[in-house]
């Protein structure tokens, strides 16, 4: 997700929702009528939640995340029995008709109608036009669907959506192989079908319907047509030419694409991009841009595998998502013609230098109320730094090395850091406990005051002293321009430099280190 150009964040007053451990989504199979144009007292949205789960031991009731509101209260069935529902705010319990054991898998399904409080948005888009579209991130797919909400959850999403004719909708997955990607119904209304080729999160699940048209990207049999406004179109085009180069570059470099189809959608979305698997949400200005958007574009694509296809297991670790798609973005942008990864890794730590979290939190913090306060600068620039000061510390190969056996073993799940350091360690002959425990459970960065002498340079660390590599650049009494990394891990380190007496010395000449001035 990018929120370089977040357009305004409400946050939800509850906390976020522990990972239910009694039972485990295997699908849901959505079926919604849904209708962007509906005013004020009628159905915007209809339809059937039909889930499968399997109990992790004896129930007698199922607990889901669920919001109601003024005109919007789940009704739940097993077979044709109606099942009784308990609230207490945003969770309900759901009394089974009779108890599963551990194990076992059992039905039920949810009855939809009315207005969502939130989750599912309607609305105009900029050109005033009804439009309806998912919001999910970070705990907000409850607010229409009873599921359990969290990261760590996946399952198999099945959709088959109802919509007006004159408009286009966008779901999770793809067809089956009998059908295609819509069509006319003898109601007059369209009708269109979806299932994932692999499991996903809720909050990474999106449907959408407008008044869309489709703008093609060649390259990739996988890209379908983007979904742009109609106005938007020509503008568009001139930032929609990199995703194929992309999707090579990523495979090439990590392994598969998971998804069986790739595409963007312009859409009312709160964030600069939402990387929804399979179709990314795009904030409606983004073609407006000089750049047309293109390097959010690469960050979103570089979710697909990291944040998406590798997921996390609890919000505290969302920085596996964001920092990883705030260096590889930067890096698949910098591929195509995009800024070098240098000049945006330089940007980043000016931003992350300047925050208020980045002096007095870790990355991996679980003390937030609400997950979405985790999306701050230590999970974006400060959690591409650290893979950038990894990738220094073991050497190109390691790195790319140990985070390609690390997508392939744990693509599809939610994961833990130890998985990462374990891959990389493994790569690299390196023990790095230390590393991973400094730089994301350690608030701040080492604060360095440099004191030059004619041979040498004196580095000081304010407080407890950092571990780190330090590479300097200076020119010798001969003229000759020196180059040397210096392992640093003391409170004071003298430095002996040759070719003395020194001049023109410049710290950290090619963008290494997180550091700032003491």
């Amino acid at each position: 997700m990018s929120i370089l150009s977040l357009l305004g964040l409400a946050l939800l007053q509850d906390a976020p929702s522990d990972d239910d451990a009694r039972h485990d989504a295997l699908s849901y199979a959505v079926n919604l009528r849904v209708n962007p144009k509906a005013g004020e007292g009628e159905v915007h949205l209809s339809g059937t939640v039909d889930y499968i789960f399997k109990a992790q031991e004896y129930l007698e009731a199922v607990h889901l995340d669920s919001a109601i509101g003024p005109s919007w209260k789940p009704n739940f069935k097993q077979g044709d029995e109606s099942l009784e529902a308990t609230w207490e705010g945003d969770k309900v319990t759901v009394q089974l008709a009779k108890p599963v054991s551990a194990g076992e898998e059992f039905r039920f399904s949810a009855f939809l109608s009315g207005k969502p409080p939130h989750g599912f948005q309607f609305g105009e888009n900029r050109h005033g036009q009804p439009t309806a579209w998912t919001d999910h991130f970070s705990i907000r797919a409850r607010g229409w669907l009873p599921c359990e909400d969290n990261p760590a959850d996946r399952a198999v999403f099945k959709t088959v959506l109802q919509y007006p004719k004159g408009t286009r909708a966008v779901a999770s997955g793809v067809p089956k192989l009998s059908q295609g990607w819509s069509h006319l119904q003898e109601n007059g209304w369209m009708f269109s079908a979806r299932t994932t080729v692999a499991e996903i999160p809720p909050y990474l699940y999106a449907i959408g319907v407008g008044p869309w048209e489709e703008v093609a990207e060649e390259g990739d049999d996988r890209l379908r047509p983007h979904l742009i406004w109609t106005r938007d179109k020509p503008k568009a085009r001139r930032g929609l030419l990199h995703h194929a180069a992309w999707m090579k570059t990523m495979e090439k470099a990590f392994g598969p694409y998971s998804y069986g189809k790739y595409m963007v959608v312009q859409v009312p979305t709160r964030w600069g991009g939402m990387e929804n698997a399979g179709n990314t949400w795009l904030m409606e200005r983004i073609f407006d841009a000089p750049g047309r958007g293109v390097g959010t574009m690469a960050h979103e694509l570089a979710h697909q595998w990291f944040g998406d296809a590798v997921g996390y297991a609890a919000w505290k670790e969302v920085w596996l998502s964001e920092g990883f798609a705030s260096y590889f973005g930067p890096w698949l942008h910098a591929s195509t013609g995009g800024p070098p990864l240098d000049r945006s890794l330089e940007g980043m730590r000016r931003r992350w230098l300047g925050s208020r979290e980045g002096r007095s939190l870790p990355v991996r913090w679980g003390g937030y109320d609400h997950p979405d306060s985790a999306l701050n600068t230590n999970t974006y620039p400060k959690g591409a730094w650290v893979l950038h000061m990894l990738r220094g510390e073991v050497g190109d190969e390691a790195f790319f090395a140990g985070i390609r056996s690390w997508y392939l073993a744990h693509r599809g799940t939610a994961v833990n850091t130890s998985t990462l350091r374990e891959a990389v360690e493994k790569t690299s002959g390196k023990k790095l406990d230390w590393f991973f425990s400094q730089w994301l459970d350690q608030p701040g960065c080492p604060e360095l005051a440099f004191s030059w002498e004619e041979d040498a340079v004196i580095v000081t660390q304010n407080g407890e002293p950092w571990r780190f590599r330090l590479r300097l650049r200076w020119t010798g009494a001969d003229g000759e321009v020196r180059e040397h990394v210096f392992p640093i891990d003391q409170a004071e380190t003298r430095i002996p430099l040759e070719g003395g007496p020194i001049k023109t010395p410049v710290i950290d000449p090619l963008v290494e280190l997180l550091w700032r001035k003491a």
